[in-house]
């Protein structure tokens, strides 16, 4: 039976820093702090070339306290000791931010539609313990695309790309890779605990499936069970405004567009 699907806020910048502090190839991954340990989410900090990093924060959006704001915690993320020193003297040069699907095999949907199908990230296929779905969007789109060819070279439909998905290493992976978003339902420490488990001893072979519990907008708590969260303003050197970002994201569109949203 499939199950509901949950989603992440992802926000990135990309920096670039002081040669003496660059380390090309150099990741970390962190789990946890700023965020509350009922809170799932980590960073990632990437060493590219040409002195720039790519460091940024990805929150669950089922998160409990309706106070959190992902952004002003990936502000909060830049001024830990750790990253700080990294950063100081760096420039940013650009920012961006998208949703991402973690739902993972319980939450895929029937891909095809008529005239059309549902592939990569779109569809589910990213691999949260990797954090990858590049590879996975390749090749269901290849395997789309080989459907959509028999599909017109013998008239029929697209059903047959939602038979090869389900024989594919692409479902074999998502299968072994189920069970660690939904560990973390029960919180960061049992979550840990678990993919531990999934790890280093079943190897995505557990006799049990987890679920995701409950939509992501139905975890968020009434905003009378909890205090607000009193962020520190924007330095203008590691942490900044939204407008700020907002600018840097190379975002635009026609002001004078007529509004396409119809109530």
């Amino acid at each position: 039976m499939l199950n509901i699907r949950t989603y992440a806020f992802g926000i990135k910048e990309v920096w670039e820093i002081d040669e003496s502090k660059h380390k090309p190839g150099a990741v970390l991954h962190t789990i946890g702090w700023p965020l509350d340990q009922k809170t799932y989410g980590g960073s990632f900090l990437y060493h590219m070339k040409d002195r720039q990093v790519s460091i940024g924060l990805v929150v669950a959006l089922n998160y409990h306290n309706p106070y959190l704001n992902p952004y002003e915690e990936f502000q909060k993320f830049k001024h830990h000791p750790a990253i700080r020193p990294l950063l100081e003297g760096g420039t940013v040069i650009q920012y961006g931010a998208r949703t991402l699907n973690e739902g993972g095999i319980q939450s895929i949907q029937y891909p095809v539609f008529p005239g059309g199908a549902i592939i990569g990230c779109s569809a589910g296929f990213l691999n949260v313990p990797k954090i990858k779905g590049t590879h996975t969007a390749m090749k269901s789109g290849m395997l789309a695309a080989e459907a959509a060819f028999g599909s017109l070279r013998e008239g029929t439909s697209l059903k047959s790309y939602w038979e090869t998905l389900g024989s594919s290493w692409i479902w074999d992976e998502l299968h072994r890779a189920r069970n660690y978003r939904p560990a973390f339902e029960y919180g960061v420490i049992p979550g840990l605990a678990i993919c531990a488990l999934e790890r280093y001893i079943l190897k995505g072979r557990s006799p049990f499936t987890l679920k995701h519990g409950k939509p992501d907008h139905e975890a968020t708590n009434a905003a009378r069970l909890h205090s607000p969260i009193e962020y520190p303003k924007p330095d203008g050197v590691f942490s900044f405004d939204v407008p700020t970002s907002l600018h840097r994201s190379n975002t635009n569109h026609d002001h004078d567009q007529p509004a396409h949203l119809r109530l």
